[in-house]
Order: C-alpha cells, then structure tokens, then sequence
C-alpha cells in the first residue's frame, strides 16, 4: 500500500517512469516538474508547444533537452490535439496539461479520431497526502462533473476505487459526504449516498466499505461518531472522500492544500490512458505528484 507520495515516486522509479506528452509545454512549472522527474526516472516527456520558448525555459532552469522530442504547435488547439494523438498511437503513456485551457484538451480527449474514450465516465481525483492523516486520501469530483447524478456517482465512485486498487488499496473504504447522516429528500445527496451503501451491499463495488451518507466529521474523527451515537466501519480511516457535488470537493482539497500544507495530485480518469489536469497556477511540485501517480495508475 502506497501511503504517501515518497512511495508514489518510488513505485514509479521501480517501474522504469513513463512516457508523458505535455500539451503546452512551455511553462516554467511544467518543465521544472519535467526536469525533476526526468532526473529521477520518473517519466520521459515528449514536449509539445512553441519551441522556442520551451528551449528557452529550459536554458534557464537547466533542463536538458537532448534526446527529448519536441513538437512545434503555436496555438493551444493544435498542442492539445497533438499530445492527445500521440497517446493514441502509443508514442505516450499518458497526458498531461501544460499551458492550454482544460476544455481545449479536453474536446481533444473526446475527439472519436483518438480514441481516448472509453465507456466509463470521465472524473477528477485529487490525492492529497495531509501532515495530520496516516494515508493518502482521495477526493472525487472535485474538477469534472459539477453535479453528479446517482448514476454519475457510480462512475466516480468506480474511478476513485480503480484509482485506490492501483496505489494496493484493495479493499478501499469510502465515505459518501453530505451535511448530515440522516436520509432526508430536502438533501437529495443523502438519498444518494443511500442507494450507493445498498449497492454495495450488493457487491456492485467489489471489496470497498462504503458508507453514507455521513458528515465530514464522522467520516475523519472516531470521537466525533462516538459522541453522535453513530456506529462506523470506516471512521477516522477512510480511503476515499465521495463528494456531493465539484464545489465541494475543489473547496476541500484546495483548503487543505493552501492551508493545512498538504501534497496534491489531480488527474482525470476514465479515459484509455490518465490525464494529468492541474490548473495552470499549481507548482511544479503538485505537477510532479500528479505524474508520479499518472505512471503508477497508468
């Protein structure tokens, strides 16, 4: 079990890194990212964007290039629409966003020439590694679907425990967040969370625990569910964070990021290979995370 991302790194070294090709290459962050994954084994980049600026970079920052393929697109269309080829044809083990809009890349993505698409439904997981939690914890949908149906919710959940299997979690416990942990309509969360802890009762999910719907408290603190009466296979211990909708899940990880110093990967999964979807304001140490997990996932 990978618990935090120094053993996320590791895993990915011991792999022999992955190819990753970065649409929009030429951004500081992205190519110090590159650099240090580079330098650790972690990936081989193909680098897709405007030459000149990309040498230029990596001329600063002391990135090599040799040996390191470049594509010249000079718009953000035809850099995302070349990355997402590449992985189609095998050049590339996964994608990644570099300086293109999300919506550029992903119409890329959904283009029927790529093939990229598959019939699970297409999330965001952020993996976060909190100084004040034992293990890495996911957290779903916090950058993709912005109000998930019950349906939606299934594949979100299928993605974060294909994710989890993935790090060597296999049975993965879940938590299906809302305000409250009694069912009640005027929620409709709540009564998701209900017919998702029936489904996995009837073995829809495979191993995960999974329980709901439930406070963010109860879900984290063993005392908090002592003092509310509420009896929990999973608190204080969950695995994955089910949000009830994007606004939630960006507002917990970005707080525990910003606030709390917590590490941070995000990626898109459901497609035929990951897809490493960072804004474009986040550091080069999230955007190495993020391609340590991609190559593990992968």
């Amino acid at each position: 079990m990978l618990k935090d991302y120094r053993m996320v790194e590791e895993e990915a070294k011991k792999r022999g890194g992955g190819t990753v090709a970065i649409a929009g290459a030429e951004g500081k962050a992205v190519l110090e990212a590159v650099k240090v994954a580079q330098e650790d084994g972690i990936m081989k980049p193909i680098l897709v964007g405007v030459r000149e600026k990309i040498e230029s970079i990596a001329v600063e920052i002391g990135l090599s290039l040799e040996g390191t393929p470049i594509y010249e697109e000079s718009d953000e269309t035809s850099a995302a629409e070349r990355a997402v080829q590449l992985v189609h044809e095998g050049e590339a083990d996964s994608l990644m966003k570099g300086k293109v809009s999300t919506p550029t890349l992903l119409k890329a993505v959904l283009n029927k020439r790529y093939n990229l698409r598959t019939d699970r439904l297409l999330s965001h997981i952020a993996l976060l590694e909190i100084p004040t939690y034992h293990k890495l914890l996911l957290f779903t949908d916090g950058g993709m679907v912005i109000h998930p149906t019950l349906e939606q919710k299934v594949g979100i959940l299928k993605n974060g425990l294909h994710v989890m299997n993935g790090l060597g979690v296999m049975t993965p416990k879940v938590a299906v967040l809302a305000a409250i942990e009694k069912v009640t309509p005027d929620m409709p969360e709540t009564v998701d969370a209900r017919s998702l802890v029936e489904m996995a009762e009837r073995g829809e999910f495979g191993d995960a625990i999974v329980e709901g719907p439930m406070a963010m408290d109860i879900a984290l603190s063993p005392e908090a569910a002592r003092m509310k009466g509420v009896e929990s296979r999973i608190t204080g211990d969950p695995d994955i964070l089910l949000m009830p909708n994007i606004s939630a899940g960006n507002i917990s990880a970005k707080g525990l990021w910003h606030l709390a110093g917590a590490k941070i990967a995000g990626l898109v999964v459901g497609a035929r290979k990951p897809i490493i979807l960072l804004s474009r304001s986040d550091n080069a140490a999230t955007k190495l995370n993020s391609i340590a997990l991609a190559v593990v996932t992968s």
